[in-house]
Parts: structure tokens; sequence; C-alpha cells
């Protein structure tokens, strides 16, 4: 079935209202999950709301819980999540970098005792939306193995790079080849995934799905790859008093005790080191070069990061969201727990 955006939003935001999550925070939280369906990242969107709401009445995400600064200057913050939504948190923290930013002209803003955030490019958007360059990064469960290694110690650990330009370039990766998501997908259909995605438990390349769940994720770039998410790891870890490796847990489906995953932000002023108008000439003509490049045989457009996304975003607002049968007969099921019709959608 596809659904519309407002229909999702709504959808989201009175099941966490019926759950007490307070007003601002199921809206910002509606918001991000389905920005991450809208542009293509469903692992990313509706169809975490099941983990969220099992967190929620496990105790294991504080929905009201305290936001709060607990060390600052001028220039740095570090945000205690309490444990609440990942999404608001990440939110909030975005909301503090951007402002001293505007104050200091770059900052960066540590996350700790939060939860998963969904998208990361959301957060390094909001920075964009100011003209400013946002830069988000945050870390997960260990499902990927270290160059050389057979089993997972590092997360799959986001990058966003958001820069305002025009057209506006906003980078959204993940640091593994390919999403766990599609390999659990796999499995399920009884397929094989291609070489190079994963290692079994022997640390062996392997197209067997099943197999390569019990192993390991593989990162992308091979051991450039495995270093840029091995210094994340630490940048939104270490750096920010969160936990690193196999110590960071519930990313996933946390049965027992809180997340321990942190995030780091950091937001740049175009203006504090050269003229707005000469910063976005030069972009624009880099853009334009690297557009009219000469294109290998048989492609048809040279795109730059985001512009898939981007308009897959706009595909999705006019034709509507897709959601998988599985995912909607779970949403229907909480409804009907929470005590809502789950025969019709919110109003648009």
């Amino acid at each position: 079935m596809r659904i519309s955006f407002d229909e999702e939003k709504k959808l989201i935001s009175k099941i966490l209202l019926q759950l007490g999550v307070p007003e601002e925070r199921a809206k910002v939280t509606a918001e991000v999950l389905t920005e991450g369906d809208l542009r293509g990242f469903s692992s990313h969107g509706i169809l975490r709301l099941p983990y969220i709401v099992r967190a929620i009445k496990r105790g294991t995400i504080l929905p009201a819980a305290e936001v709060k600064i607990v060390r600052e200057t001028p220039a740095v913050a570090l945000v205690d999540g309490g444990h609440s939504l990942g999404h608001y948190v990440a939110y909030r923290a975005m909301q503090v970098a951007i402002q001293k930013t505007k104050a200091v002209g770059v900052s960066a803003v540590g996350v700790r005792n939060s939860n998963h955030f969904g998208i990361a490019g959301y957060y390094a958007e909001m920075a964009m939306k100011e003209g400013m360059v946002g830069i988000v990064t945050t870390t997960t469960d260990a499902l990927v193995h270290p160059w050389g290694g057979a089993e997972p110690i590092l997360g799959t650990n986001a990058l966003a790079v958001g820069i305002p330009s025009d057209p506006p370039i906003l980078l959204d990766m993940a640091t593994s080849v390919a999403a766990r998501g599609k390999i659990v997908q796999a499995a399920k259909e009884g397929k094989s995934i291609p070489l190079g995605w994963a290692v079994d438990e022997e640390g062996n390349p392997t197209t067997d799905p099943v197999k390569a769940l019990k192993g390991a994720l593989s990162p992308f770039g091979g051991a450039k790859g495995y270093g840029l998410g091995f210094v994340l790891e630490i940048l939104a870890g270490p750096l920010v008093g969160a936990a690193a490796g196999r110590e960071v847990v519930g990313t996933l489906e946390p049965t027992s005790g809180f997340c321990t995953k942190g995030d780091l932000m950091i937001v740049i002023n175009p203006s504090a080191f050269v003229d707005p108008q000469t910063f976005q000439a030069l972009t624009r003509r880099f853009i334009e070069e690297v557009k009219t490049s000469r294109k290998a045989p048989g492609v048809q457009k040279i795109m730059i990061p985001g512009e898939p996304e981007y308009e897959e975003r706009k595909r999705r607002l006019a034709e509507g969201i897709p959601i998988p049968d599985e995912v909607w007969s779970e949403i229907e099921s909480i409804m009907s727990e929470l005590g809502l019709n789950p025969s019709r959608l919110p109003p648009s």
C-alpha cells in the first residue's frame, strides 16, 4: 500500500502520543521517520516504529526524560539525552549547534545517553537550511568487521555532510557496503547477496545471507572504508563519553538496559572563512564542472551527493510512500493494542 507524507507523519504521531510521548517529541520523531521513507531509506522510516514502541513499553526509551546540556563552552556542548527518543535528542542537539555557530562561526555538539536517531542527513540538512555546513556522525551496535577481521566490532557508523548550495549537496552514507536490513530481507526471500557485502563466521566472503547474518558486514572501500568507520566510532563514542565497539548496544532491538551509542554534530558558517557569495559561486562552478564532465558508456546523468535521494523524495511526495505488507500489518497490530482504529488513516 501507499500513504502520503502527511498521512504517515500523523499516523506515527498518533501512535506515539497514545504511548504518552510529549507532543513536540512525537512530532519531531514522526517527521524524521517519514523523511527517511520519503528519501528511500526505508530501514530508517516507519519500519523503526515497532522497535520504538517496544522500547518505550520496556522502559529502555524514556520519552519524557529531560534533555540537558552537561558541559558547555561558547563553541562546544555535550548533551545528555536522558535516554529519550533519539530523533528528538538529535534535533535539540543540532539546534544548539546552529545557535552556537551563529555566534562564533564553528561549533561541535556531542550527544550521549540517547537512542537511534534515524537518517543522519535530516540533522545535517537543518544546518543547511540556516545557510551553514552540517556534519553529523553516529555509532551503532557492532555489525562490521575490521579490515582483515572475521567478527563484528564496528558499527555501520553513518556520516552525513550537508552543504548549502544550489543545487544542495547532502552526503548521507553508512560505512558498511550494505545495510544489514538488506541482508535480512534476502534471507527472508531465500535469495543470495552480492559477494563483498559480508563475511561468514570464519571471515570468508559469502553470498549466503544466513551465513552473513552469523558473520559480519564488510566495510565499504576495503581498508579505507574501515579506517573511516574506525575514526568515526571514536569521534561519536569515546570523544563524547559514549561506548565503542561491542559495548555499543541498543540501536537494533534493545532487550534490556539503555542504548549506549553516541553522536557528534559539527556546524560551520561559511562566512567565518569567506564571503558567502564567493562560497556559493565557487561551489556552483565545481558542481557544474562535475555534472558536465564526460560520462562513462551507458551513463545518462552524473549526480552529486544527495541528488538521488532528493529525486526519490519528489517522486514519493507525488506518488505516495510504499509500505511493505509485513510492516503495515505490524503497524495495524500496534494500533489495535493501543485502542486506535487500524481501519482508517488519520485525515490528510
